[in-house]
């Protein structure tokens, strides 16, 4: 049985060898449905290239509420430039419900038909690397700055084969021309690193537009971007035709035939610096192409993050501050205990002690309100969402370097939600402990008159160990608690109880962790006082 085991892993392994395409279609396989394992330096510059007056999740919001770690799981992508369409895609909110829904059909779609599917992923295959995340630079980027004598290459290369014309017409000495080559290569020295660097990008542009090219030759109903790069076709026949001269310089096979005629009349770096500047005034055309085919390698990772996460649904947009989530799940912790919401115009405040799950509750929440309002599904069995932005402050951190204090990093973001009141006309408002960095009576007092302030018109979703709040907020704001279970392992059921907090379990498990009696005695009697 072992001798057939070992015979059936060699006959793989040589299919393996004399057909690559197998062993990458047996990784893309294996990878189906499980958390992503990339980490692509630059998935988030096309969003930083191309931010803009869109609504969108902000720096400090993203980072509170983990999505770094999330977009690891989500991205399973084949290419750099999938990588950096779906963190676009996570940064920006789409108010639009039917182009939430056509997003979510198209995972759909991908997600059930799996021949569709891997057909596209061979197709993205040619632009794997990871050097190809620089084809965002080239296509939104700064142009580059002509370099200065630009015409010495030109000069230098035609006055090279001049000489070499002489020395086999007029059988000069070849020296002459031997002469000419150290200044070739301190020519090309000189502009070697950004020469080289804008060569890579417009080579990975030219790659984009040969995938972009087979990808609209298949044939696939309800694939959106598919139609798209269709229509884009005469564009990129028309960038093709501009950079055919680099294009002929990429060709394999001639790489080593142009790498010598580059040395001897600069010929790779006159063709550069020739279809450079085409290629930039022409390049706005080619976005779309970019586009459609990195929305393709996104969209196939969210088909198989459903599959990650099969109990997700749909949500509902709604027009007035609402948020209902049904059985919510956190998407870090998919096996967690679900818990439900529902706040129709009242905001939420809730407590409990350290660990209980107060605050993996409420990024739960704001988590599955930005996938909702990006991709167009929630980890929920039901959804209702607000069409506000989400705005968080999570971890107010102390801040050495800029001597900023726990505290005053804390009422500075907190600034920050009532300026982004005041712009968007309200918003979804996840705070976590707010002025912790202060004493108890200035901090209730300040909490209290900031959180009226802020659910005005908005949505607050806030976590405390202050009690107190509860009776000062509890007309406006919807009172819930986690609390302490001493019967359970671990000393928590995570389940979310509606109502103020009033159980003293914190205290009995001083109890259950042996500590004397008279202690627990008088920490009773204190709570109670």
């Amino acid at each position: 049985m072992e001798f057939i085991d070992n015979a059936k892993w060699l006959a793989h392994a040589a299919l393996d060898a004399l057909i690559p395409s197998r062993r990458v279609l047996a990784e893309l396989r294996g990878q189906w449905g499980r958390p992503g394992t990339k980490r692509e330096p630059f998935a988030g510059r096309w969003f930083e290239l191309t931010r803009g007056a869109a609504s969108c999740v902000d720096d400090k919001t993203w980072a509170d509420l983990e999505f770094p770690r999330l977009f690891t799981d989500l991205d399973t992508t084949v290419t750099p430039l999938g990588s950096q369409a779906l963190h676009r895609q996570l940064r920006e909110y789409v108010d639009d419900p039917a182009e939430l829904a056509a997003r979510h059909a198209l995972h759909v779609r991908l997600r059930d038909d799996a021949p569709l599917r891997e057909r596209l992923q061979r197709a993205l295959l040619p632009l794997r690397a990871p050097e190809h995340a620089q084809v965002v630079e080239a296509l939104f980027g700064e142009p580059p700055q002509s370099p200065r004598r630009r015409w010495l290459p030109g000069l230098a290369g035609v006055c090279s084969l001049a000489l070499l014309a002489a020395v086999i017409g007029w059988s000069w000495s070849v020296w002459w021309w031997l002469a000419v080559l150290p200044i070739n290569v301190a020519i090309l020295y000189r502009h070697s690193w950004r020469v080289l660097r804008e060569m890579e990008q417009v080579a990975g542009c030219l790659r984009m537009l040969g995938v972009a090219d087979r990808l609209a030759g298949v044939r696939a109903e309800a694939v959106p971007p598919l139609d798209r790069l269709r229509a884009e076709g005469g564009q990129r026949k028309l960038a093709s035709r501009a950079l055919s001269p680099l294009r002929l310089c990429k060709q394999e096979g001639v790489n080593w035939v142009v790498m010598w005629l580059n040395l001897a009349f600069l010929l790779e770096l006159n063709v550069h610096l020739w279809t450079v500047g085409r290629f930039f005034r022409l390049r706005g055309r080619l976005r779309e192409s970019f586009a459609q085919v990195a929305a393709l390698d996104a969209a196939i990772a969210m088909a198989s993050a459903l599959v990650l996460y099969p109990r997700h649904c749909r949500p509902e947009l709604a027009a007035v501050p609402r948020l209902e989530i049904l059985e919510g799940r956190h998407p870090l912790l998919p096996d967690g205990v679900p818990n439900s919401i529902r706040l129709d115009g009242r905001s939420l405040l809730v407590t409990g002690s350290n660990m209980a799950g107060k605050t993996t509750f409420v990024k739960m929440l704001a988590i599955n309100a930005i996938l909702g309002r990006s991709m167009g599904f929630c980890l929920a069995r039901h959804a209702v969402l607000p069409s506000l932005p989400v705005m968080a402050a999570i971890h107010g951190e102390h801040a050495v370097a800029a001597g900023k204090s726990h505290y005053f990093a804390q009422i500075e973001a907190i600034r920050g939600f009532l300026d982004g009141e005041a712009r968007h006309g309200g918003g979804l408002f996840v705070l976590d402990e707010p002025f912790s960095g202060t004493n108890t009576m200035e901090r209730i007092a300040i909490a209290a008159a900031v959180l009226r302030a802020l659910g005005e018109r908005s949505l607050v979703l806030v976590t405390t160990h202050d009690v107190e709040l509860q009776a000062m907020l509890g007309e406006r704001y919807l009172l819930c608690h986690f609390q302490e279970n001493p019967e359970v392992d671990g000393y928590f059921d995570y389940r979310l109880r509606e109502g103020a907090a009033t159980a003293r379990n914190a205290i009995r498990l001083l109890a259950r962790m042996g500590f004397p009696g008279d202690v627990v005695a008088a920490a009773m009697g204190h709570a109670q006082a």
